[in-house]
Formats: structure tokens, C-alpha cells, sequence
């Protein structure tokens, strides 16, 4: 009986996969005959929120029947949910000085990259997204009226902030700057982190545990891979994370932290569409269960920069701008699930295995989290059960991405925050079970020196962190080799011999010309040729019929643009003719100029 009382939860938990899996198919909303957006969703008659509703049937059928057979929900303890109580004594010296080594190496690491490896063929179409925005920052007279972004207005517009810096922009400053930013998401991580182990009551193996679950975490940030599960852009969820940490472990009653989490509302977004979307939904969250804690004085603070900081921007930017940065959010959210959607695929069929894991380990994280809550033999405090709650959800939310475009990119990308919380309790479970061993107070009495600890954490994280770029220690003082380099390298470096030969083509073409319109998905000509673009859409996804085709015709007929580049190499989203009015308008008014295949130049008739 004992057997079975242990095992029940899990049987539970296979049932309710068994049951998501069959019903799968059945989650089927009915597809909108309105839209006219052409692409994968369209093509298969398949509504966008089946993706969504399949993921969170899957994820959460298991956990709740698993939930309801690990605990009695009469005998439930609901301290977790309506307790104030989260604040501690967070001081830990040992974890300080761990964490500032750590973030020491990590910064080694950064600058001791050899900068060559990094010198490859621009990417033109998502590179562009960045530099071409950038090139409009700089010479037109506007922000969203003359530039529609793709990500976002800081997102798309980062490398901006480097210009500050190396007073210029390249192609080799932005890609210093998506590195700068994997840096910057180590750090937070290792922050994070240190928060995380804090909030622990046990005092035994703090200082290993944390410096073995950083190395695991930052690990997910790597520098030399192009797809990594903490991709650059989530740095903004990662900085919030931290400050919202800060704060509910905080004994103070007021803090500036929780005005500055209100003001992410409005941060978030600027920077990242999708990304300050999932950080609003995150601060309703907190929001609510600070409400449920009767915590009003923190939801009056988050509030308080919420309003403060919108306001601001309100009296800051012109109506003209406002109107338009509202505009522009609508149109992405509503559009790019049409736009870029892949439909998910069915759990345990044929070629789903990537997909299937990725929904499996999200369900392995929802049971650790449970049995943390509720096992009786751990006696953490609502602290860290608040903190991986929270993780948890903010997993979930994010893994959004990995539902719409299920392909294997977007499903690394969104898979950086589940895959820590499987570290932290793999790392946890196993730190218990070790102390229960008579020599491991034998080596915790050994680790309790400060110089053996050090001594160890050193050597540890020289060899995971160091191991792979040791050789290229002597980068840091020379600054030929140093990853600096990078920022002074020629465009040209970044392009080959085709593509660099049609730029010097289109550059005499455009010299007596004040801007240039490309009517394809090569991005980066603009930045390139360096003409701002003559309509704000420089991205050719986003001309789509009844959404804003109408309008860029008006603004490409306003520009009186005598040059357009018609077609390249790289045609995806030209190829489903989303704007087919557009297409004619050019037909009719250009015609072939020059055929430098696969670019087509077209000359106003």
C-alpha cells in the first residue's frame, strides 16, 4: 500500500500526458475567413491560439491531476498563497564574493573571444532588422512615424546606445553589442541566482551549490553559439527578474525597486514587443498575488511607477509618435502569428521528438516545483517558493514563442528558463541527499575556510568558463587579438565578393539619391548603401494588405522614391505576396532597370 501511495501521483501524472496527447487533436478553434495573411497558418486553415491551447492543455492536465494526488486540496496549507511573510536575512558574504568572481571571469571570458571567429558573412535580412533602423534613427526626423520596428524601438534600435560609445555604428559593433548582451545575461544570471540560493533556509553546501548552479545556468549564455536558450534580447526579463527579487526580499516597506518594477511596464516594451508583453502579464502576476497577500503598500508602489513612468512618456514623445507606437504593438501582436506562425507539432508523432521533449521537461519543472511546495520534508521558506513559482510561470509564458514559430530555433530560444529551474533541483535533491552522508560534514567543514572554498571555486571555474579559451588569455592586453577589434573592422569584411560587388553597384546607382526602398526581405541594403529608407517600412514582412498596404503606397508615392530594389536572394516573405496592391503600384509605375541576379533594380518610369 505504501508502494502505491508513493507511486499514485506519478501514474496520475502519465495519465494526464496520456489523456493531453489524445485530446490534442480536438483543441481545435475555428479558423478566421477574414484574415488575409498569407502563411503557414493560412495555408492549413489553422487558428493561431490552437498552439497555445494545445501547450497549456498539455502542460497543465498532468500537473494538476499530479497536483490533487500529491495533496489532499481540504488539507491543502495556504500560508504559501496569503502569507506576508517573505522578507529574510539574505546577508551572505561567501555568495557575494563567489558572485563577483564569477562575474570577473565571466567578463574574461568576454574579452578574451577571438574576435576572428565573429568575422562571417553579414546575415542581411535579421542583422538588417538593426542596422537599417539605426541608419533611420540617425537621419530622419522621427522615431515610429518614420521607422516601423521590428522588435521594438530600443530593441531594433540597440546599437545605438554602442554608438555612444565607438562614436560610429558597423556591422562589427552591432554583433560587439549582442555579445555585450550575452555578457550582460550572465551577469543577471549569476545575480539571480545568488538571490535564489539565498532564499534556502538550510546553511550546509550554500556557497557549492551556488557556484555549481551558476556554472550550469550561465552555461545556457554561450558566446560562441548562434542559438542559445538565454538568447540576447531576454536580458530586459532577466534585468526585472533580478529587481523583483530584490525587492520581496526586502524588509523595507517602501523601496524605489518596486517603483522601478511598475516602470518595466513601459521599459519592456520599448525595447521588445513580445518580450514587454510577456513582462506586463508577469507584473499582473505579482500584482495579484501580492494582492492575495494583502500586500497593498507594494501593489501601491508597483502601481505608482507603472503610472509615473507612462506618464512621462505621455508628455515626453508627441501625440503623432504615441498614436504610432501604439499603432505599430497592435499591428505585431495581431499580425505575426499569421506572419511567422509553424503549427506545433502533435506529441510523440513522427519527427516530434525535439518538440516533445521540450514539452516533457517543462512538466518535469512543474513537478519539482510542486514537491517543493508541498512535501513536508522540505522546510523552505515562501521566499524561494515565491521565487520558483514565479520562474516557473515566467517559463510557461515564454514558451509562447516556441508554441507560435515550433521550429528548433525559437524552441532553444524559449527553453533558458525551465532548464534552470531543472538545474536548481536536480542540484537540490542532490545536495539533500548528500548531507545525509557521514562525510559530507567532513567536507563541509572543509569548505567553511574561506581560502579552501576560494581555492576551489577558482580552479572550477577556470576550468568550465576558461577551459575552451585559455589560449586566447593573452587577448587582454593585446589589441590586435582583443575582442575589441571587432568594433573596427570594415563592413566590407562581413560581405562576400557577390554581395559586395552589387553594393558597389547600387551605390553609384543611389549617389544623387536622398534615400532608397527595398521591396525585399534583404534588410541591411539600406544601412549598407547608407540611404535611410523612403518609407518607414524597411522591413517588407510588415507591408500587408489591409493592415498597412495602403499606407505605405501613400508614403512610397509621397517619397517620389526613383529607385526601388525589387528582388534578391532572399525572397520569403516577398514570395507570399501579403501585399499584393503594393506589388502592382511598383509594376505599374517602375520598370526593370537593371538585372543583376538575383537583385533586380527598378527605376520610376
Amino acid at each position: 500500500m505504501n508502494f502505491l501511495h508513493k507511486t499514485k501521483p506519478y501514474i496520475f501524472l502519465l495519465l494526464g500526458i496520456i489523456i493531453s496527447t489524445l485530446i490534442w487533436d480536438h483543441i481545435k478553434l475555428p479558423y478566421d475567413t477574414n484574415n488575409e495573411i498569407i502563411g503557414q497558418y493560412s495555408i492549413n486553415r489553422f487558428n493561431p491560439l490552437n498552439d497555445s491551447l494545445r501547450g497549456v492543455s498539455f502542460i497543465v492536465i498532468p500537473l494538476t491531476l499530479y497536483l490533487f494526488t500529491v495533496v489532499n486540496y481540504k488539507e491543502i496549507n495556504l500560508n504559501f498563497i496569503r502569507s506576508q511573510n517573505l522578507n529574510q536575512n539574505l546577508d551572505n558574504k561567501n555568495i557575494f564574493y563567489l558572485t563577483l568572481l564569477l562575474i570577473l571571469f565571466c567578463i574574461i571570458e568576454f574579452i578574451t573571444l577571438d574576435y576572428k571567429n565573429f568575422v562571417t558573412d553579414i546575415d542581411t535580412h535579421h542583422e538588417g532588422t538593426s542596422l537599417t533602423s539605426q541608419l533611420n534613427f540617425f537621419k530622419k526626423d522621427g522615431y515610429w512615424t518614420k521607422t516601423f520596428y521590428d522588435y521594438g524601438f530600443l530593441g531594433n534600435n540597440i546599437g545605438v546606445f554602442s554608438n555612444f560609445i565607438f562614436d560610429n555604428y558597423s556591422i562589427g559593433i552591432q554583433r560587439f553589442t549582442y555579445k555585450f548582451l550575452i555578457l550582460l545575461n550572465k551577469i543577471f544570471i549569476i545575480l539571480i541566482c545568488g538571490e535564489l540560493i539565498k532564499s534556502l533556509v538550510s546553511d550546509k553546501n550554500k556557497e557549492i551549490f551556488f557556484l555549481i548552479l551558476c556554472m550550469c545556468a550561465i552555461s545556457l549564455a554561450s558566446f560562441n553559439e548562434h542559438v542559445i536558450p538565454f538568447h540576447p534580447r531576454i536580458f530586459i526579463f532577466l534585468i526585472f527578474t533580478y529587481f523583483l527579487f530584490k525587492a520581496v526580499s526586502s524588509n523595507k516597506k517602501y523601496s524605489l525597486n518596486y517603483i522601478f518594477i511598475g516602470a518595466f511596464s513601459l521599459i519592456s516594451l520599448l525595447f521588445y514587443y513580445d518580450i514587454g508583453t510577456y513582462v506586463n502579464v508577469l507584473i499582473i502576476f505579482v500584482l495579484t498575488y501580492f494582492f492575495f497577500c494583502k500586500a497593498y503598500l507594494k501593489i501601491i508602489q508597483i502601481i505608482i511607477g507603472i503610472f509615473i513612468s507612462w506618464a512621462l512618456f505621455v508628455l515626453i514623445i508627441s501625440q503623432k509618435e504615441l498614436a504610432e507606437f501604439i499603432n505599430q504593438y497592435i499591428i505585431i501582436i495581431n499580425i505575426s502569428d499569421y506572419l511567422l506562425g509553424i503549427e506545433y507539432p502533435k506529441p510523440f508523432s513522427e519527427k516530434s521528438t525535439r518538440f516533445t521533449k521540450a514539452l516533457l521537461l517543462i512538466i518535469l519543472a512543474g513537478v519539482f516545483v510542486i514537491n517543493y511546495i508541498f512535501n513536508k520534508r522540505y522546510t523552505e521558506n515562501n521566499l524561494s517558493k515565491f521565487y520558483l513559482v514565479y520562474l516557473f510561470l515566467s517559463s510557461l509564458i515564454f514558451f509562447k514563442s516556441g508554441l507560435m514559430r515550433s521550429d528548433a530555433s525559437h524552441i532553444k530560444y524559449t527553453s533558458g528558463i525551465y532548464t534552470l529551474l531543472i538545474f536548481f533541483f536536480i542540484l537540490y535533491f542532490f545536495s539533500k541527499i548528500f548531507n545525509e552522508f557521514t562525510f559530507s560534514k567532513k567536507i563541509n567543514f572543509f569548505l567553511k575556510k574561506k581560502s579552501n572554498l576560494f581555492g576551489i571555486a577558482i580552479l572550477l571555474i577556470s576550468y568550465f568558463l576558461l577551459n575552451n579559451n585559455y589560449k586566447n588569455l593573452q587577448n587582454i592586453f593585446n589589441s590586435q587579438k582583443n575582442f575589441l577589434k571587432i568594433t573596427k573592422i570594415n563592413d566590407e569584411k562581413f560581405m562576400n565578393k557577390e554581395y559586395l560587388n552589387f553594393i558597389e553597384t547600387l551605390k553609384e546607382i543611389l549617389k544623387d539619391e536622398n534615400c532608397i526602398q527595398q521591396f525585399t526581405d534583404d534588410n541591411a541594403i539600406p544601412y549598407l548603401v547608407n540611404k535611410p529608407t523612403c518609407t518607414k517600412y524597411y522591413v517588407n514582412a510588415h507591408i500587408i494588405k489591409n493592415w498597412t498596404e495602403e499606407n505605405f503606397i501613400k508614403e512610397l508615392e509621397k517619397s517620389k522614391a526613383n529607385y526601388i530594389v525589387y528582388s534578391s536572394n532572399i525572397n520569403w516573405f516577398k514570395s507570399r505576396n501579403n501585399a499584393p496592391n503594393a506589388d502592382k503600384f511598383i509594376v505599374d509605375n517602375y520598370f526593370l532597370y537593371k538585372n543583376l541576379m538575383p537583385w533586380k533594380i527598378y527605376k520610376k518610369r
